[in-house]
């Protein structure tokens, strides 16, 4: 699903106005007009059901006065707040507020509200293009809208959120449902905005379709249009013509992080894997992994030895892909292993949790690299790696996310609920599905095993990321439903990703 930022949708709009002659008042009517049947698609019939509508100043209250008119004709007890200074409307609302008082609409201040009842609120307070912090009056009305117990509905976005951003920076509509016109918003699916958004419909404003295809955003959702990018098998085949993988994971104490990366890429249809360990853990792969190959890994005591480097890099070279970091661990021995061979390996990499922890400080490294690179960090990785501060990460996630990618020349896979899949020609991505199960030691190793997989199997290093953290959010979304959010385990994410995978290929 294509997404826009404010200043997109509005320099969208000024071309539908410029080259096809749209006013800008038919848009808003026809977003109200949208609005509206959004409203009753998911409510059913308004006749007879007391609505209030809060308005404001600018365009997003021209809607709300348009929606009031509709709301009205279409059997609606109709009531319009007054959350805004009569002289200051813009002329679109002006016009459509002129109209709603010819029509006899009551309109009242705030405080009246307190001593009415409504079964349906339309938030118009603020539109897409607010950010900051609501002033004590608006605020106030955010108060009362959340405090109404009725259906609370948003025009575009709840008042109080970033629409490109996700920002929250002080009271903010709880929405039950949010309508939305012409195109989503980048803000609507990314934290916190997105747990005020509800329930997201998007309406048809009559923007040209051929306008709207053409529009270059750089901003998408990852959904099953993504069946397009799966990789292909044929039936005359065999193990080989799916992929090889080279899994560097695994360490003692952190065995079970191997187990499931390794699982993962068969699970996601690659021929074979190799896990390189430590021979010390190696029986815990021959009893737990029937189908996975070891390679043992020269070791002095318990530590790594920098003769595995050689041996490594001498695997890779029959492997398509390397996989490195799930549970290698953070030691000084380890990290002089992990740098060389990530400098100077020739295939495709994925650079998942403590490989990520051993880069930092070294990230010029990355720069160095001829061959594809994915990097799935969780923030607090992501923060030791950047320098960028959690708090940087969290006001910004899409800027950071896409500004390392471009810099760097690698796909950034950001997790989280919202995760970001960052490419280093500046597209973002964002996840739909969030999911607080996914939030359980081992997830990470899966996710890292399936991008593996799909890039041994003939994915780029974006296609791979991309329908890797879809495929991943898809199983777990299967897992919660079984199990619920709290008792999933990654291994129950494991287990139905082939279920995942059959349903995207059947979309």
């Amino acid at each position: 699903m294509k997404l826009v930022t404010a200043a997109q949708m509005a320099e969208l709009e000024q071309k539908a106005i410029n080259e096809y002659g749209i006013s800008s008042l038919l848009l808003m009517e026809n977003a109200a007009r949208g609005f509206c049947d959004c409203l009753e698609k998911e409510t059913g019939s308004v006749q007879g059901k007391p609505i209030v509508v809060y308005c404001g100043s600018g365009n997003n209250g021209g809607d709300g006065f348009a929606i009031a008119r509709h709301l009205y004709n279409r059997g609606g007890q109709v009531t319009v707040v007054q959350g805004f200074c009569e002289e200051k409307l813009k002329p679109d609302a002006k016009t459509n507020f002129e109209i709603v008082k010819k029509m006899g609409l009551p309109v009242i201040s705030p405080e009246e509200v307190v001593s009415k009842s409504f079964s349906i609120v339309v938030d118009a307070l603020f539109g897409t293009g607010f950010h900051g912090v609501p002033k004590e009056q608006y605020a106030e009305m955010i108060e009362s809208i959340n405090q109404s117990g009725a259906l609370v509905v948003a025009v575009d976005i709840p008042s109080g959120a970033g629409s490109t951003d996700g920002q929250v920076g002080g009271a903010c509509v709880r929405a039950d449902l949010t309508v939305t016109f012409g195109l989503a918003k980048v803000g609507q699916f990314l934290y916190p905005a997105k747990e005020y958004v509800g329930k997201l419909c998007i309406a048809d404003i009559s923007i040209p379709l051929s306008l709207q295809n053409e529009f270059a955003t750089s901003y998408d959702t990852l959904d099953s249009s993504l069946v397009s990018v799966v990789p292909k098998r044929s039936e005359n085949s065999h193990k080989g013509s799916f992929g090889k993988v080279l899994a560097f994971a695994g360490s003692p104490g952190m065995s079970g992080a191997c187990v499931l990366a390794s699982l993962a890429v068969l699970k996601a249809g690659a021929g074979t894997v190799t896990a390189a360990i430590p021979e010390s853990i190696m029986h815990v792969l021959s009893e737990q992994c029937r189908e996975v190959m070891t390679m043992p890994l020269p070791t002095e005591g318990e530590q790594l030895s920098e003769e595995a480097v050689k041996v490594l890099l001498k695997k890779t070279e029959s492997q398509d892909v390397l996989l490195a970091g799930c549970g290698l661990g953070n030691r000084e021995e380890t990290q002089k292993v992990l740098l060389p061979v990530v400098m100077q390996c020739m295939k495709p990499l994925i650079l998942d949790a403590d490989g990520i922890n051993l880069l930092a400080g070294n990230i010029h490294i990355l720069k160095e690299r001829t061959a594809p690179t994915v990097l799935t960090p969780h923030p607090l990785e992501f923060s030791r790696l950047s320098g960028h501060s959690m708090e940087d990460i969290r006001m910004n996630r899409v800027g950071v996310a896409r500004e390392f990618a471009c810099e760097y020349g690698v796909v950034l896979v950001l997790k989280g609920a919202d995760t970001v899949v960052a490419h280093p020609d500046g597209k973002i991505f964002i996840c739909e599905n969030s999911n607080s199960g996914l939030a359980t030691a081992g997830s990470g190793d899966v996710l890292s095993g399936i991008i593996a997989s799909l890039m041994a199997q003939g994915a780029s290093a974006e296609d791979g990321a991309n329908l890797g953290v879809y495929l991943h959010s898809s199983a777990g979304l299967l897992a919660r439903e079984k199990l619920g959010a709290r008792s999933m385990l990654a291994g129950d994410v494991l287990e139905r990703l082939p279920e995942a995978i059959m349903m995207l290929e059947k979309a």
